[in-house]
């Protein structure tokens, strides 16, 4: 059995009138204000009595790691919340995921604004964010971005679950994208040759280049493929 990650107490939170110490999984204490968590957070304030100040210096331990509790804790104080835009990747999912499951309605709106941000760059992990929180318009979204990638990048990153659901997603749209890139062929000419055809070239290469051509396409042909789901909207599923 490994030994624990030996203890150290965060810079930021460390104030000595808290009256709530929590640990991170890599051994980051917090030392934070209560009140500050029940109000923030749903899961916080359901969980109000499992430690309380009169249990001395019990401290309470979460299985997320330090720089996603650093960031979460920021926006339950009243100061100024971090940039996320600073935040890379890995820390920023990491933070997602906290934030999600403890509720904190404070972070919610900008994680979410910044997770848009991160589809073009890392449209699969964003696939599987999305699948696993409900997120229908950011599953919808990320895949689209990823019809272009290795399917070799697919299970590296993607559950067997949703893999077996992004195959008989990718499957369709490119099923599609073949019959209306046929049927753009058939409109082909010298007049239209060096537009048209350069346009379809670009998708060839590159299938999201649909989306960006859509608008050059839609006199031609009919692109609805284009608006295949991967995940119901709520507006469908109700």
């Amino acid at each position: 059995m490994s030994a624990a990650p030996p203890s150290r107490t965060s810079e930021r939170f460390c104030d000595p009138d808290a009256d709530l110490t929590i640990s991170s999984c890599d051994g980051v204490l917090f030392k934070v204000h209560r009140k500050n968590l029940e109000v923030h957070s749903d899961i916080f304030a359901n969980a109000a009595n499992a430690t309380r100040p009169e249990n001395g210096d019990e401290i309470v331990l979460l299985e997320e790691s330090s720089d996603a509790l650093d960031l979460l804790f920021q926006y339950m104080y009243r100061q100024r919340q971090p940039d996320l835009q600073l935040v890379e990747f890995p820390a920023f999912m990491r933070f997602a995921e906290a934030v999600e499951k403890y509720v904190v309605y404070s972070a919610l709106t900008l994680m979410e604004i910044r997770m848009k941000e991160h589809i073009v760059e890392h449209p699969l992990h964003v696939l599987e964010f999305a699948v696993r929180h409900g997120h229908a318009d950011f599953a919808n979204q990320a895949a689209r971005m990823a019809v272009g990638l290795p399917i070799s990048d697919v299970g590296t990153i993607l559950s067997p679950d949703t893999v077996t659901k992004w195959m008989s997603f990718y499957d369709k749209w490119h099923t599609e994208a073949r019959a209306t890139a046929a049927s753009l062929i058939s409109h082909i000419t010298d007049r239209n040759r060096s537009t048209l055809g350069s346009s379809l070239a670009e998708c060839l290469r590159d299938p999201k280049q649909w989306y960006e051509q859509r608008s050059a396409f839609r006199s031609y042909v009919s692109v609805t493929f284009l608006d295949l789901e991967f995940m119901a909207s709520d507006r469908e599923s109700k």
